[in-house]
């Protein structure tokens, strides 16, 4: 493997190949923390984003990084190749554009990690896409999306539910373990979709407390209520959640630095209606 948490990437690198190259497409608000903890990490890392200011920071705060005005020329020559855009219509043409898709650069046998929020459906029109459009027999392909926010995100601590073919999970360790947290990088069974569906399952849950925390902390408002005292004493009850104890301070502070965005939530709950009605709930059993 060629990074483990506790050890130096020296330690563990092959002597065949002390630099993997992994090419980072979308440097968002997670995805430049999580590219950027790559590189501090020792992985030699290409940026690709089409908004040239996130490039020309990623290069400038990370000397050892190297950035690529597309999809393609990022992938020339490299290992691995994560995708961290917002959606499944942001992603199709960064890999699969005629001109400028990473399809045309990817060597056989790079890994793909979809790290993207996106429909289970989809992480499969990919990979038949990779292997007849695109002609790609040989592209490993994991299905890994990620949840912890900005912050976690630059800690190399999210949570990461990865699922796909066994050699190929493990064939990304090193860098799957790079960017989650020591208990938090999730084998999802099931082959690709797995994480997809795990991760929609954990985001339908975030996106009711969101929706939640936003109405208690409106209808303490509207009953008269010192709203901070209100939020001390609904924290410490029964009722409480990780997301309102996170969430619900920023209601307070107008001006203070906001960390993800409502559109994001929303668009993850669509592909979990998406994900239900591709698969008919009906099917689906319950068990204790």
């Amino acid at each position: 493997l060629w990074f483990r948490k506790g050890t130096t990437l020296l330690d563990s690198l092959p002597m065949a190949s002390r630099t993997p190259k992994v090419a980072f497409a979308g440097l968002g608000a997670m995805g430049y923390g999580m590219a950027t903890h790559l590189v501090r990490s020792g992985f030699s890392v290409i940026g690709c984003d089409i908004y040239q200011p996130s490039l020309d920071r990623f290069v400038k705060e990370n000397p050892n990084a190297s950035a690529a005005k597309t999809p393609r020329e990022a992938c020339q020559d490299a290992h691995f190749l994560i995708v961290m855009v917002a959606t499944s219509v942001q992603a199709t043409p960064l890999l699969f554009d005629e001109h400028t898709g990473a399809v045309r650069g990817l060597k056989e046998n790079t890994t793909v990690i979809m790290c993207s929020t996106v429909a289970p459906a989809y992480i499969s029109e990919v990979q038949q896409l990779l292997k007849s459009a695109a002609g790609k027999q040989h592209i490993r392909l994991i299905d890994s999306p990620v949840s912890g926010g900005a912050l976690r995100a630059a800690a190399g601590t999210l949570s990461i539910f990865a699922s796909g073919a066994p050699d190929d999970v493990e064939h990304a360790r090193a860098v799957l373990e790079c960017m989650s947290d020591a208990n938090k990088l999730y084998e999802i069974p099931g082959g690709l979709g797995g994480g997809s569906k795990a991760k929609l399952i954990h985001q339908i849950f975030a996106g009711v407390h969101i929706a939640m925390s936003s109405e208690a902390m409106g209808l303490a408002a509207l009953a008269g209520w010192d709203t901070k005292e209100a939020f001390d004493h609904l924290s410490k009850g029964g009722g409480s959640s990780w997301m309102f104890v996170n969430r619900a301070p920023f209601m307070f502070d107008p001006d203070h630095a906001k960390y993800s965005s409502v559109t994001i939530i929303a668009k993850d709950v669509v592909s979990f209606d998406y994900f239900f009605f591709l698969t008919d709930c009906r099917q689906c059993t319950v068990t204790q």
